[in-house]
C-alpha cells in the first residue's frame, strides 16, 4: 500500500479534528479504560493522529473515508426519525383535545334537546379525529424508539451518565451547561398536597340563578264573589302556582309557559273575567316620525318600512284633538326582531328627511276601549265589555249614541256632567309625579347660603312693597262681588236648584216658568 503524501495527511487530519473535536492536552488525564461502559476505548478519547496511524494499517484510504460518510449519514437520518416521533406526539396530543372538546360540546346539545342531526355531524367529526389519533399511534409503535440516546425529549438521563455530565470528563465541551455553586442551585423540595382553606361566600346563591330564563307574564283574574272556589281549582291543577291579591285582581303567576295556558283555558271555560300582562320582548317598539307630509298614505309609509327589513304592526298619526287637526307626526309599533333598533338610523324617506324619535307617553293612566277599565288595553282585556256612555254590555265604539250627551253619567262613580274618561272624576286614577331630584351642587349652595330671619320692621313693610293701589283696588271689588252673591243667595234659597233645572230647560217659556218660581 502507497502512504499518504503530506496534503492527504495533513486534508485527513482537518476531517478528523471537525467530525472528533481537538485533540487531547497533554496535561490531560489519559483515557481509562475502566470508565467506558465498553470494553474497547471510545472514539472521543483518540487524537486525529492515532485515528490516522489506525488508518494508515492495511484498512486503506476508501474504508475510512467511507466510515466518516456513513457516519454523517447516520447521525441525519436519526435525527429525521426524532423529529417524525416528535411531530407524530403533537399530531395525538392536538387531536385528544379536539375529541374532548366535541364530547362537551355533544353532552350539551343533548341536554338542551337540540337536533340529531347537528350531534350526528359532531359524533362524525369526533370518529375523524380518532382515527388520526389511532394512524399516529401505529406510526410511533413501527417507527420504534427514538435512536439518539442523549435526546432529552424522548429519553430519561440515567444516574451515570449525569454523574458523567457533571465530572466533565466525558461531557460535551460545547454544551450549554454550567456548573453553579450548592448555594445558587435551587433546592428540589417535594410537592405536599395542601388541603383547600373553607371560605364562606354569602352571594353564592347569586351563582344558581338563571339569567337566561324567560320571565313569564302572569294572568290578572278579577275579584268575584266565588273567587275562592276557581283558585282552589287551580291550585289542584296547578300546585307550583302563586296567588297575590292588588288593586282588585288576583295576580296569578305561574312556572312555564303551558302551566300559564292551561289556567287560561280554565278561566274561559268557567266565564271568569280576567286581565292578561305581556311580557316587555312582546311589547312593540314605539317611534315617532316627524316631518312628513300631513297627507302622507299610512299604507304607502308601511311599505317602504317594511322593504328596509322591519315589521310593522299598526301606523297611526297623531292629532290635536281639541282644533281636530293632523300633526305631521306618525305613530308606528315596530314589532322587536333582532334588526328592530336599526329603525333609529333611517334619514329620509321619499327623499325627505326625517327625524324618528322613541315615543313619550303621557303620564297618566290607561283606559281600555273594551270593557271601560283602567291601567290596561283591549288587546289583553278578557272582561266583558262596557259602555263608558250608556254602561251597556258592548264596547263604546258599537254604541247606538252618535251625539254629544248633555248630562252623562259616569260609569265608575255614579256621578253626573261627566264620562269615565274625564280626568276630574273622584275614581280617575292619579298617578304621583316624581319631584325631579335636586344634584349635589344645588344641595351645597342650599346649604352654605345663610338664613336670615327679617325682622319686625321687614315684616311690616314687605306686603307694601309688593302690593301696588291698583291691586288693592281689584280685591276690594272681588270682595264686594262675593258679598252681593252672598246676600242674593240669603234672600232667595232656592237659587241654586233652579240654576241647575235652567240648563235643562228645553224652551224659553219654561226658562221663565223658572225664573217666576224664583221671584214668588
Amino acid at each position: 500500500m502507497m502512504p499518504y503524501s503530506e496534503e492527504e495527511s495533513r486534508a485527513l487530519l482537518e476531517r478528523a479534528k471537525k467530525f472528533f473535536g481537538p485533540a487531547p492536552s497533554e496535561g490531560t488525564r489519559s483515557c481509562s479504560p475502566l470508565s467506558s461502559t465498553s470494553a474497547a476505548p471510545s472514539n472521543s478519547c483518540l487524537s486525529p493522529t492515532h485515528l490516522l496511524n489506525l488508518v494508515g494499517v492495511p484498512a486503506s484510504k476508501s474504508y475510512t473515508e467511507s466510515w466518516i460518510k456513513n457516519s454523517s449519514s447516520q447521525n441525519k437520518m436519526n435525527e429525521t426519525y426524532c423529529y417524525e416521533i416528535s411531530q407524530n406526539e403533537k399530531t395525538i396530543d392536538k387531536n385528544q383535545e379536539l375529541v374532548r372538546s366535541l364530547k362537551y360540546q355533544i353532552r350539551m346539545l343533548e341536554e338542551q334537546g337540540d337536533s340529531p342531526a347537528l350531534i350526528d355531524s359532531k359524533r362524525n367529526e369526533m370518529l375523524l379525529y380518532q382515527k388520526k389519533i389511532s394512524d399516529a399511534e401505529a406510526a410511533l409503535i413501527n417507527r420504534g424508539p427514538c435512536p439518539i440516546e442523549t435526546c432529552t425529549k424522548h429519553h430519561e438521563i440515567t444516574k451515570d451518565a449525569s454523574m458523567e455530565v457533571e465530572s466533565g470528563q466525558y461531557g460535551n465541551h460545547y454544551s450549554d451547561f454550567k456548573l453553579v455553586s450548592p448555594k445558587k442551585a435551587a433546592k428540589i423540595r417535594n410537592d405536599v398536597i395542601k388541603s383547600p382553606i373553607k371560605t364562606s361566600n354569602k352571594f353564592n346563591e347569586l351563582t344558581n340563578l338563571d339569567e337566561n330564563k324567560p320571565l313569564i307574564p302572569t294572568i290578572n283574574l278579577k275579584m268575584d264573589a266565588n273567587y275562592n272556589l276557581i283558585l282552589q281549582e287551580i291550585n289542584r291543577l296547578y300546585p307550583e302556582t302563586e296567588n297575590k291579591l292588588i288593586r282588585g285582581f288576583i295576580n296569578i303567576k305561574t312556572n312555564s309557559l303551558e302551566n300559564r295556558e292551561g289556567i287560561i283555558n280554565l278561566l274561559k271555560k268557567n266565564g271568569k273575567e280576567f286581565i292578561l300582562s305581556e311580557s316587555n320582548e312582546d311589547r312593540p317598539l314605539k317611534v315617532v316620525i316627524k316631518y312628513l307630509p300631513v297627507d302622507q298614505d299610512k299604507d304607502a309609509l308601511k311599505n317602504i318600512l317594511e322593504e328596509n327589513g322591519f315589521k310593522i304592526l299598526r301606523i297611526g298619526q297623531l292629532k290635536n284633538y281639541r282644533l281636530k287637526t293632523p300633526y305631521p307626526y306618525f305613530l308606528v309599533d315596530v314589532i322587536k326582531t333582532p334588526n328592530h333598533l336599526n329603525i333609529y338610523n333611517i334619514k329620509t324617506i321619499n327623499h325627505l328627511k326625517v327625524k324618528i324619535e322613541s315615543y313619550r307617553k303621557k303620564n297618566r293612566a290607561t283606559i281600555c276601549f273594551k270593557c271601560s277599565g283602567f291601567h290596561h288595553s283591549a288587546k289583553n282585556c278578557e272582561c266583558l265589555p262596557k259602555c263608558i256612555k250608556c254602561a251597556g254590555r258592548h264596547e263604546t265604539r258599537n254604541c247606538e249614541i252618535k251625539t254629544i250627551i248633555e248630562n252623562p253619567i259616569c260609569i265608575t262613580c255614579n256621578g253626573e256632567g261627566h264620562l269615565a274618561s274625564w280626568r276630574g272624576c273622584p275614581k280617575f286614577p292619579k298617578i304621583n309625579k316624581t319631584p325631579a331630584k335636586s344634584t349635589y351642587a344645588q344641595k351645597l349652595k342650599i346649604n352654605l347660603t345663610p338664613h336670615i330671619p327679617p325682622t319686625n320692621s321687614e315684616k311690616i313693610t314687605e306686603p307694601a312693597e309688593h302690593l301696588s293701589n291698583s291691586d288693592t283696588g281689584d280685591f276690594q271689588e272681588i270682595r264686594n262681588a262675593l258679598q252681593t252673591v252672598k246676600n242674593a243667595l240669603n234672600e232667595f234659597p232656592n237659587l241654586l236648584e233652579i240654576s241647575k233645572l235652567l240648563n235643562k230647560a228645553k224652551d224659553k217659556f219654561e226658562k221663565l216658568n223658572l225664573l217666576i218660581q224664583l221671584i214668588n
